[in-house]
């Protein structure tokens, strides 16, 4: 029989939501483009048209940046699209944005092959796209962050429902876990925990070829990762628990963190600090997510000698265990948990529609729910966060120096280097040719270091000073600035106005 136009018009419309959603005002919520992004952007845009990242290294695998390493998913994503598309915010945040509605997908099919029911599968592709802990995530790109769990979860897709059965289910899942380690920093440490998860879940019910298959690519993968050394570990040192601590205090820290990753002020209340990570409106997931992940519990124990149940919970446990161990509690680090959570909700969603079906007013119900914990916070995100989280993002920079760079009438453009690293933003907005000793020296910019270095500006040169630089030099002139201007809050609608970026001419 043909199918009704009702089932196909409706998860239609779902995607078409999702997938504007997800790419309108890319550029704009969050403001600005932070340094990471940017190193993001001009290393793909170096790749795309010279063969070679920033520092002149042709085609590497992992990108150094200013002390830091990018991993090859993100950066090469990046430039695949700039091949043939300008770089601008918008494209540099894209790969994301698309890895979140691939990872919607993906949730929409986990649901399906678990339950058969539609209706979980469609709410699941909501779940995935509009919970606070995606949907942010999906709009920068301070790391291919959600690349590793649509690894993770492509992998769970295909062991699904007696999948760990067939030969080419396994090499799928075995191929997509062995990408995972090149995409974001926590799956470089979390892919192996990920395959030994599968084999204790599994038990044995995966072996002799299905489990090579399954195991090989991600060990050969974290074996490429650890030989490249240095260049993946990069920052572990700096943010380790251990680091500048006895192991006794190191544990303890950690042991004090891990509760954190699952408490309500980081889940529900009040969300990452940092608004790089979390708008600051609320917390990771909305309210309403509570009755779905708790039924989701309560089921994935009742079902525990299933493979799936088993991974949910114990994967749960694990995840939550490599960032305890830095020294801040991140959502971009426990990005992991992401996949455990999406079939915990399955459960939950699975145990909650009959209750909600005995009523058309209980789906009622749940449906105004639904609005008033989701409709404050996007409308937070849309008008109040771009002003919020200006300054975090570095808003500004980008367009203040390809101005100044603009004006500059042969001029000097300079940078001051104090709480904030302007060198990526220029590299970026200037775009020299990568790879040369001085790159900014060769567009006409110079860095400084030292308030007293103010005062080395030459006559008409252009001074590009963000929030808390020093004052410019005396008799300069403010030519512009750049600022933030919006609501302070959803409560009062009256404009406030932030000062960003100033720019001056040094005294003739």
């Amino acid at each position: 029989m043909p199918t009704p136009r009702p089932l196909i018009a409706f998860p239609l419309a779902i995607f078409i939501v999702v997938v504007v959603s997800h790419l309108a005002g890319l550029q704009a919520s969050p403001p600005g483009l932070f340094g990471d992004e940017a190193a993001f952007g001009y290393n793909g845009w170096a790749i795309a048209h010279h063969g070679v990242d920033q520092y002149g290294v042709a085609w590497p695998l992992f990108f150094r940046s200013f002390g830091d390493y990018k991993g090859p998913v993100g950066v090469y994503a990046v430039a695949l699209l700039n091949a043939f598309l300008p770089l601008t915010p918008f494209i540099v945040r894209l790969p994301n944005a698309l890895a979140s509605i691939a990872l919607a997908m993906v949730a929409g099919g986990l649901g399906w092959r678990l339950t058969r029911s539609r209706a979980v599968a469609l709410i699941l592709i909501l779940e995935a796209s509009f919970e606070p802990w995606f949907f942010h995530l999906s709009r920068t790109m301070l790391e291919a962050d959600l690349f590793s769990p649509l690894c993770y979860a492509l992998a769970l897709l295909v062991l699904a429902r007696d999948g760990e059965r067939r030969l080419r289910n396994c090499v799928a899942a075995g191929i997509s876990l062995g990408v995972a380690p090149f995409t974001a920093q926590p799956a470089r440490f979390f892919t192996l925990v990920m395959v030994g998860l599968l084999m204790l879940c599994f038990g044995v019910r995966i072996r002799g070829r299905r489990l090579a298959a399954l195991v090989v690519p991600p060990i050969v993968a974290t074996a490429v990762v650890v030989a490249a050394g240095g260049e993946t570990m990069a920052r572990l040192g700096m943010v380790s628990v251990f680091s500048g601590r006895s192991v006794i205090d190191g544990v303890l820290f950690a042991l004090t963190n891990y509760p954190q990753y699952f408490g309500p002020r980081l889940l529900f209340i009040n969300g990452d600090g940092n608004l790089l990570l979390s708008s600051g409106f609320g917390g990771l997931l909305f309210l309403t997510a509570i009755p779905p992940i708790v039924l989701g519990l309560i089921a994935a124990y009742r079902r525990r000698r299933e493979p799936m149940a088993r991974v949910a919970l114990l994967g749960s446990l694990l995840a939550p265990i490599g960032p305890a161990l830095t020294t801040t509690v991140s959502s971009r680090r426990d990005v992991v948990a992401l996949p455990f959570l999406l079939i915990l909700l399955v459960f939950g969603w699975e145990a909650l529609l009959p209750i909600l079906r005995v009523s058309r007013w209980r789906v009622a119900a749940a449906l105004a729910l639904v609005l008033v914990a989701v409709s404050p916070y996007y409308l937070d995100y849309a008008f109040v966060y771009p002003v919020r989280a200006a300054r975090a993002f570095e808003a500004g920079q980008i367009e203040a120096i390809t101005r100044a760079h603009d004006i500059a009438g042969g001029h000097t453009v300079l940078l001051f280097y104090g709480a904030r690293d302007p060198r990526i933003q220029a590299l970026f907005a200037l775009r020299p040719p990568p790879g040369l000793a001085d790159p900014l020296g060769a567009v006409g910019v110079r860095l400084l270091t030292r308030a007293d270095d103010l005062a080395t500006a030459q006559a008409g040169d252009i001074i590009v000073l963000q929030a808390g630089d020093p004052p410019p030099p005396a008799g300069a002139t403010l030519l512009f600035e750049q600022s933030a201007q919006g609501p302070s809050s959803l409560l009062d609608w009256r404009e406030s106005r932030t000062v960003l970026v100033r720019v001056y001419r040094a005294a003739e």
